[in-house]
């Protein structure tokens, strides 16, 4: 299979790792970086061996040779390239949040055409964990699903960062704050698990600021949530909680459930503190009440997938990456819902 002709525009935090997934990968192969700052686009293409680079979206976009496109800065500024990018006619692969508002998720589908256009919100589905949860709700083993939650309260540490990045609690510059940062993998995971049976409709949820005792821990003038909640009801029954939290005064503490009226399952999106990663599968057996099983644990292995090879795999053979735009869209929905139920202190329809 060919590699997919790509360029990077990014080179910041997280372009980094989206050219170390490239490296290996057979199916990719980075001609081109592009950044701003001229010392960082140098360093990257030195560092990788990528000897052409750009100072501009501008100037890597008129390179005739580049097939796809990844996007790895804040949302503020990579949407305007996002739109770019698909009237140009090239493939896209978009770091997370997938834009700022629903309206924006719109407008690329309109401007998509036969490009693929792939999403860096799976990341924590293609591990061993998520596909033996996926595997063990398809098996019907859990029955009816009743309700999908997750928590992650993320406790302040010792001392703050010294250069909180100014864009990470920011309404402007990155759509919100530890909703949009994080929230999208959440999302995506418990979405994917489940198969993206979950039909939202409505939802009431709250988020509050960063406290003031913790005021340090990100940049002057942040103005977006540190910790949210949200409860979302969907077709047939089923009901969503959502809760996330970072720099907060409570321990960590981390859950995310899919609970059925034959069995819960018990996932690890992310390494607990105390102990390995697993999935714990609770079944109600007659005469012997709960029974519990470890379906998975760490060490088991995952699927040889990440989103650089998902997406360029998608480009070679026509099939969809694993989260596309239509999937993205409905988690921008929640998104954009769980902020204007906030303000309007009340619930609201998805």
């Amino acid at each position: 299979m060919e590699p997919v002709r790509l360029g990077v525009i990014g080179c910041g935090v997280i372009g980094p790792s989206h050219l170390k997934l490239a490296a290996p990968c057979s199916t990719a192969d980075v001609i081109a970086v592009a950044d701003l700052i001229p010392e960082r686009v140098e360093a990257i293409g030195e560092r990788f061996g990528v000897s052409c680079r750009y100072g501009s979206d501008e100037e890597l976009l008129a390179d005739d040779r580049i097939e796809a496109v990844v996007l790895a800065m804040p949302v503020e500024d990579r949407t305007p390239v996002a739109f770019k990018t698909l009237e140009r006619g090239r493939h896209l692969l978009l770091e997370k949040p997938v834009a700022g508002k629903a309206e924006d998720v719109r407008k690329m589908m309109a401007l998509q055409g036969d490009r693929v256009v792939g999403c860096c919100s799976p990341r924590k589905f293609f591990t061993g964990h998520a596909q033996a949860a996926a595997a063990c709700v398809a098996s019907g083993a859990l029955g009816k699903i009743r309700m999908v939650r997750f928590r992650a309260i993320l406790g302040a540490s010792a001392e703050p960062n010294p250069a909180p990045p100014p864009w990470r609690e920011s309404m402007a510059q990155n759509g919100g704050g530890i909703l949009v940062n994080w929230s999208c993998y959440d999302l995506d995971y418990v979405m994917s698990i489940t198969d993206w049976q979950l039909k939202p409709q409505t939802l009431a949820a709250k988020w509050w600021p960063v406290a003031p005792a913790m005021s340090a821990y990100v940049a002057p003038g942040s103005d977006a949530d540190a910790h949210f909640m949200a409860m979302v009801t969907c077709e047939d029954d089923i009901v969503l909680s959502m809760e996330r939290a970072e720099f907060s005064s409570a321990r960590s503490d981390q859950a995310w459930q899919i609970i059925g009226t034959d069995g819960t399952l018990y996932m690890t999106m992310s390494k607990p503190a105390d102990g390995p990663e697993s999935v714990i599968l609770d079944r109600f057996v007659p005469g012997e009440g709960v029974v519990r099983e470890t379906i998975w644990e760490q060490g088991q292995g995952g699927p040889e997938m990440d989103v650089i090879r998902d997406f360029t795999e998608a480009i070679r053979t026509g099939r969809e990456p694993q989260t596309n735009l239509e999937r993205a869209l409905i988690m921008q929905r929640i998104t954009d819902a769980i902020y204007a139920s906030s303000e309007a202190g009340m619930s609201v329809p998805v």
